[in-house]
């Protein structure tokens, strides 16, 4: 992903530089705000979908092979 120009460099600098992360408290109160959306998956396919496995993910999880699959 490449730069679209100097200003939205600029710009993005600028989040970077400003973020401040969550302190322990605000990370315990945001928790139940998300619980049931974050609890399904649905916004994290790469991490529950088979589909998304590559070989190497497939045998760490001791799932079969994709030839295995096919027979």
């Amino acid at each position: 992903m490449g730069v679209d120009s100097l200003r939205i460099l600029r710009q993005n600098l600028k989040v970077a530089r400003g973020f401040v992360p969550m302190n322990g408290e605000e990370m315990w109160e945001l928790r139940p705000r998300c619980r049931r959306d974050a609890a399904d998956g649905q916004f994290g396919l790469h991490k529950t979908a088979k589909l998304f496995d590559s070989p190497p993910g497939r045998g760490q999880h001791g799932f079969p092979s994709v030839r295995e699959l096919a027979a």
